[in-house]
């Protein structure tokens, strides 16, 4: 059989039309200057107030947007598309992250609330920006390691997360006759401002993790870069942890912290 594969740039977005939902800082903020220095043409969208002149920092355009808000997410879609062109890219990247109650101290509104930004919006992200897509696009949504291990106090966050690991398999079926491909990333531990280097997570992670450290957002970037471009045109309803290794299982450090030098002879 001949080979199809093109000479050209790896990772090639050069003019391609991308939008970004929680994309005025880490990973959101990240891929957006990645692929603007790639040469994609790039909308986040976001509520800081900063959030326009974020924008100009790196040369994207902006959309002022809280994505719960349906109808808002909606025109700011149907907006990028007709403005910037039919999107080849839709990083549906924003949420947030509610650990630490357990599911007996924890109350609905708190649940309600998460699933409102993690799922809904995600949700509504396919619904409405599908129509905005060109065909043979890329659709990646944020998921997390949260969805593929878990621990206590997880319980919502983690349910959040797995929803968006089905709805992405879900997708990338109904899509695939627009040759629109839909993956799922699973970031674990990620330097950001929710993770400061004072927060408990930090020294866990140390331990728990088999790389031993908390990840950079540029290094989840490159990842969404690859499946944002036509080298992934093979991959879709893929979910893919980025997590030092975390949801593989117990690593050395863990080992070394639990039977200390006895450790040596399971290496």
């Amino acid at each position: 059989m001949a080979d199809t594969t093109q000479q050209m740039a790896p990772f090639n977005v050069a003019g391609k039309s991308c939008f970004i939902t929680g994309g005025t800082a880490g990973i959101g903020l990240a891929t957006a200057q990645r692929l603007v220095a790639a040469g994609a043409r790039v909308t986040i969208s976001g509520r800081r107030a900063a959030g326009q002149a974020i924008a100009d920092s790196i040369g994207a355009r902006f959309a002022a947007l809280d994505v719960t808000d349906t109808q808002g997410l909606a025109a700011a879609l149907q907006a990028t598309a007709a403005t910037q062109g039919a999107l080849d890219i839709l990083f549906n990247n924003a949420g947030t992250e509610n650990t630490g109650p357990t599911i007996e101290e924890a109350d609905a509104g708190s649940f309600q609330r998460l699933l409102d930004l993690n799922l809904i919006a995600a949700y509504n992200t396919l619904h409405h920006g599908a129509p905005c897509m060109a065909d043979g696009g890329s659709i990646i949504n944020t998921a997390s390691v949260a969805a593929m291990t878990t621990m206590p106090g997880y319980a919502q966050y983690g349910a959040s997360k797995a929803a968006v690991v089905s709805l992405t398999r879900t997708a990338a079926l109904e899509l695939a006759p627009r040759g629109i491909r839909v993956n799922a990333i699973c970031p674990g531990s990620i330097w950001s401002e929710m993770l400061p280097e004072d927060h408990p997570e930090v020294a866990a992670v140390k331990v728990l993790c088999p790389a031993a450290r908390i990840g950079e957002a540029g290094e989840v970037a490159a990842l969404v870069h690859f499946l944002a471009s036509d080298d992934s045109r093979y991959v879709s309803g893929a979910v893919i942890p980025i997590d030092g290794g975390l949801s593989a299982g117990f690593g050395y450090p863990l080992l070394q912290a639990l039977f200390g030098d006895e450790s040596e002879g399971l290496q």
